[in-house]
């Protein structure tokens, strides 16, 4: 319980300041916990530390900020507009689109004023299938070092390293999916 409540602690202090590095923590706990327990303990922390980011934002600058877009007039106006209409997809995209950096989907939500409420949702469940496939990644490594063996090129091809890297690539590939099928319908 102490190591789990130290790691949580350490991975929510990444993510609350931005530092470089949630993806090796992550990996770190799928390594340390296991699947469940590491997929529980990564989205846990890092939601807490996506949250605090977002309150110490809006907070902060964020709130005179927000004051600023709202009495905007063009692009800004219509971006934020368009925002409250859909902000729970558009969160949500932000969240399962992993070319979107963490950080940015942390405190622009916050700068343009989207409910907090709304924010901490997507985030729980929008980082759960990356979560799954950095901690799938971790527990992986975890095996090759429990059979006693040393990290190499080979264990790419390794079915617990192999299938979360495509997990990877399939969320990568995500917003081409998405812009083609944006297109056929405008096509339509």
């Amino acid at each position: 319980i102490l190591t789990a409540a130290g790691f949580v602690s350490i991975y929510f202090a990444i993510v609350a300041l931005s530092l470089p590095g949630a993806a090796v923590a992550s990996v770190t706990g799928g390594f340390l916990f296991g699947l469940v327990a590491g997929v529980a303990l990564n989205v846990t922390a890092a939601t807490l530390g996506a949250c605090a980011i977002f309150l110490a934002a809006r907070w902060g600058l964020g709130r005179s900020l927000a004051a600023r877009i709202d009495s905007s007039e063009g692009k800004i106006k219509r971006l934020r507009e368009g925002l409250a209409r859909n902000e729970i997809s558009v969160l949500f995209l932000l969240r399962l689109v992993p070319a979107v950096p963490f950080f940015v989907a942390n405190l622009l939500p916050a700068l343009v004023g989207v409910k907090f409420r709304n924010f901490a949702l997507t985030t729980v469940l929008g980082i759960i299938p990356g979560a799954l496939v950095f901690t799938w990644i971790g527990v992986g490594l975890g095996e090759v070092f429990d059979r006693g063996e040393s990290p190499d090129l080979s264990l790419l091809w390794e079915p617990q390293i192999l299938a979360p890297l495509l997990g990877l690539s399939a969320l990568a590939a995500l917003p081409i999916v998405i812009k083609a099928l944006r297109g056929r319908k405008a096509g339509e």
